[in-house]
């Protein structure tokens, strides 16, 4: 009974003193070929009043498109994964009926790292409108960024 003790201390004191260890250190390989880069598109807006639509470049090159409403968040995120090269591409359309200026912000992040960013600012409509037949001209932005080998 003794040496059954014995054995079994000796066996468990080496698989404590292992798993102690700093797991968060570790990263999962997954054998084969990489899976692909995150491209993380996202952009905010400081009222959604003005955001009219919004067209995003998903991984097989499709825009896809996308509407606000009033009661929409300020924040749109979507995570796609890619193959490189990729062109990112991103459009917003705006609408200002507000009669103040409005902020946004496009970002691209690549693999969790901000990658490119552009802020702006949705302008006020002209007053009196230039063309009365439509009051509130569109107003658009787009963001490339190219992800290289």
């Amino acid at each position: 009974m003794k040496t059954l003790k014995k054995l079994f201390l000796l066996l468990i004191i080496p698989i404590m003193a292992i798993s102690c260890g700093t797991d968060d250190d570790v990263k999962e390989i997954i054998p084969g070929p990489p899976t692909g880069t995150d491209v993380r598109y996202k952009f905010t807006v400081s009222s959604t009043e003005v955001l009219t639509s919004f067209k995003f470049k998903k991984s097989d090159g499709i825009m896809e498109t996308g509407y606000f409403t009033p009661d929409a968040p300020l924040t749109f995120t979507r995570t796609i994964i890619v193959q490189k090269p990729f062109v990112t591409r991103m459009d917003l359309n705006f609408q200002n009926k507000t009669g103040v200026e409005h902020n946004y912000t496009v970002q691209i992040y690549v693999d969790g790292v901000l990658a490119d960013t552009q802020t702006g600012i949705v302008p006020v409509p002209p007053n009196p409108p230039v063309d009365p037949l439509v009051p509130f001209p569109p107003f658009s932005v787009s963001k490339t960024y190219t992800i290289s080998e």
